[in-house]
């Protein structure tokens, strides 16, 4: 089987060196001739655009206008849930609502004013989808049917309903998806019709609605089985990528979010200029990320990404505001689905190297002669093994401080093992660590899917792990070398166990606890990298921590780790986490800081799927130079923990009217084979007090903290709090209200 990889890699290089002698030619071209933008850049790219009262109205003007059709667009309207025995894979059997289809054959207004029996048979009606159930904040292209619902929904059906009104007959391109199932009637007839049971991406289906002049009537209808229930819709006419980011710019400038305000969002264009002079857009499916050298002296620096589909790209003019002009640069191709990039100081000569592991072997690309393009690829190791299995992903690598590589070798999906993934062959499911000589150790094994690695300020390796067989969420853990982390599909291959240890009565080692839980939902399902803040106030008021991705979520979490003793003088590490960003473009897949401070993320959600409404791509995240309220850190006491905050507290933060509205509970996790785990072991703590230590210290008591098992995540809920007025006389109001923190240790024990 590795022969039958390394034979399909090599026809994958020569396909990608074809590719990339012609993109190397539309590169010169584009450096040639550089797209030429008019000012102001954003008004050039959006003749026409105006602000309107919601951001829903002026992106569907907008959308209108750029694809060369008026329709007026209604609100949102929706019924659910009803009950649906069958679950996510029946999209046939009929309900209530469908009576409605033969009235929107008609070129009039149809009246949603009538009950419906709904789930356990409540009385429900449609009702208008509020911006509170959106996937992202702003964004009507997406709506989440359980935050519609109020909560987890199984087994249901949902409808909604939206009114099209045209001065003429036209033909409107739409794009569509949802998480399960779903129908789309135009007018009373079905014009999309998709049985299934799948994650949602944003654009699946496509269609081209065949618009009546007046008014036009469309119904869907979203099937439910278990966990995320959502549907989206948009107009899927093709875009170019400079107005696409364009539009999002103007959008979040003139409706911006609680976050934007603080730390800003903007898209890299993914595009290139074709031999022909039309613009070739990139599919930048971001693998991994770096800082790359400026091209001249005196210059900034350059991205480079690697993406799944074998390419490294070096991206020059990324931080104009917004940078709607970048110039790509393919550095290499011929790749096989790197997942990382590093860049290194060359060994024996000036300039830099790329380091980027493939699927069988970790890569150094070499530029020697400074023309912008790798001409040496070299094998920097090649010691872990691959059975040719399509999840035997290599993430990485990640250095640390003495210049070792680091990389992490996810399972195959394969029930071999009898769980949803397993080790056919030897090193998978380890993290390893490559030297400088490029001699491989094994420094952990009993890993997942450790889709990120990176540094701690001490120094120390850390790793995340994503829910499933033997992870019960997703977690942050530490590399200590020779750790086992819990799964146990590679132990037949480690020394002293073989295939038959569980009969021979071999214990299993002792399990590496996470530093950090991410509960699921609330805070992340596809747990992705890490990066520490090294900005030195840059990036805001959270130097030294680090900052985790999550894949499905498309947000950016944030992470304070301490280390502690425990009962037999070790030092292990647990701490707290809080949401940061949400509503990036697609799933967060790789981060790094620039010099400036700023944040570049690479996107990616094929075959993984996300929330965001994009496939792919690469934004910047900068700081306003406003720090916001929020959670700095929290640290447990014997009875409660010490919250410690950004901006000064208000007066009123312990009045006893404000005790009732902070909520603490904890939790934890099953180490079991199946998949993930429900939060057990659940307890509400009652509040007992609520003490202000300084101008931005408080300690809310909850009584004696929990530890053991897997570790207790206590979760709090603050409350709405506004900070104290600063010298601006401004105040601000707490950014999140949520934190959680991973608890293995108490004071005292």
């Amino acid at each position: 089987m590795n022969m039958m990889n390394r034979t399909n890699n090599t026809n994958n290089t020569t396909r990608s060196n074809a590719r990339l002698a012609g993109l190397c030619v539309a590169a010169a071209l584009h450096a040639i001739t550089p797209i030429a933008l008019a000012q102001p850049v954003v008004q050039a790219l959006l003749p026409g655009y105006k602000k309107l009262e919601t951001r829903q109205a002026t992106r569907e003007a907008a959308l209108a206008k750029l694809g060369g059709n008026a329709v007026e667009w209604g609100r949102w309207m929706a019924v659910g849930p009803l009950d649906h025995p069958k679950g996510g894979k029946d999209i046939a059997t009929a309900y209530e609502p469908e009576e409605l289809l033969a009235a929107m054959r008609e070129d009039k207004d149809v009246s949603l004013e009538r009950e419906f029996k709904g789930k356990g048979g409540k009385p429900i009606a449609f009702t208008e989808v509020s911006p509170d159930h959106y996937l992202k904040a702003g964004d009507p292209s997406a709506i989440d049917l359980e935050k519609f619902a109020g909560g987890p929904k199984e087994k249901a059906v949902a409808y909604l309903y939206r009114r099209a009104v045209v001065d003429r007959a036209i033909d409107v391109p739409i794009a569509m998806g949802s998480d399960d199932g779903v129908r789309l009637w135009l007018n009373g007839e079905l014009v999309v019709d998709v049985n299934a049971e799948r994650p949602m991406s944003p654009d699946s289906e496509h269609a081209t609605l065949k618009l009546r002049k007046g008014i036009n009537h469309l119904l869907f209808k979203v099937s439910q089985g278990a966990g995320e229930w959502t549907l989206a819709f948009s107009q899927g006419f093709e875009m170019r990528p400079q107005v696409e980011a364009a539009l999002d710019f103007a959008l979040d400038r003139d409706f911006p979010s609680a976050e934007q305000n603080y730390y800003k969002l903007s898209t890299v264009p993914a595009v290139t200029r074709g031999v022909d002079g039309r613009d070739l857009p990139i599919v930048a499916e971001v693998g991994g990320i770096d800082m790359y050298p400026p091209s001249r002296q005196g210059g900034k620096q350059r991205v480079i990404l690697t993406t799944r589909r074998g390419e490294a790209w070096l991206v020059d003019g990324v931080f104009a505001n917004p940078p709607l002009d970048p110039k790509w640069t393919l550095f290499a191709g011929g790749l096989q689905e790197p997942l990382g990039a590093a860049v290194r100081p060359a060994q024996g000569r000036e300039g830099v190297d790329v380091f980027c592991a493939q699927r069988g072997e970790l890569t150094r690309l070499s530029d020697t002669n400074g023309d912008g393009v790798a001409d040496v690829f070299d094998t920097y190791c090649a010691a872990w093994q691959i059975s040719g299995n399509y999840h035997e992903y290599a993430f990485g690598p990640k250095f640390d401080n003495a210049g070792n590589a680091w990389v992490t070798l996810n399972l195959a999906h394969t029930g071999d093992d009898g769980t949803v993934m397993g080790a056919p062959v030897p090193t998978r499911g380890w993290a390893v660590r490559i030297a400088p000589d490029g001699t491989m150790t094994k420094a952990a094994d009993g890993l997942r899917s450790p889709d990120g690695i990176g540094i701690y300020s001490d120094g120390e390796m850390f790793y995340t792990d994503n829910q499933g067989d033997y992870v019960g969420t997703c977690k942050l853990s530490h590399l200590k070398m020779n750790s086992f982390h819990g799964h146990q599909s590679m132990l037949k291959f480690r020394e002293g166990y073989g295939p038959n240890w569980r009969k021979d009565g071999k214990p299993v080692p002792e399990i590496t606890m996470p530093a950090v839980w991410f509960p699921y939902t609330k805070m992340g399902q596809s747990a992705s990298d890490v990066v520490l803040d090294t900005t030195a106030g840059k990036f805001g008021p959270f130097a030294g921590q680090l900052f985790v991705g999550d894949q499905t979520n498309a947000t950016v979490m944030r992470v304070d780790l301490q280390k502690v003793k425990n009962a037999k003088g070790d030092e292990i590490y647990q701490g707290a986490c809080f949401p940061f960003r949400e509503g990036l473009a697609s799933g967060v897949h790789r981060m790094v800081f620039a010099a400036d401070g700023s944040m570049f993320v690479g996107m990616t959600d094929r075959g993984w799927g996300s929330v965001g409404a994009k496939r792919y791509g690469l934004q910047r995240l900068s700081w306003s130079g406003v720090a916001p309220f929020g959670v700095l850190r929290m640290t447990p006491t014997a009875d409660g923990f010490v919250f410690e905050f950004t901006r000064d507290l208000p007066d009123d933060c312990t009045d006893a009217a404000r005790l009732k509205e902070y909520k603490a509970i904890s939790y934890t996790y099953e180490y079991r084979p199946e998949y993930g785990s429900p939060e057990i072991d659940k307890k509400e703590h009652a509040i007992a007090g609520v003490q202000r230590l300084d101008a931005r210290r408080l300690v809310v008591m909850i009584g004696a903290l929990r530890t053991g098992a897997m570790g207790y995540v206590h979760e709090f809920t603050l409350p709405a709090l506004e900070s104290k007025p600063d010298e601006k006389g401004e105040s601000h109001p707490l950014l999140h209200t949520k934190a959680y923190y991973t608890l293995h240790v108490a004071p005292g024990e």
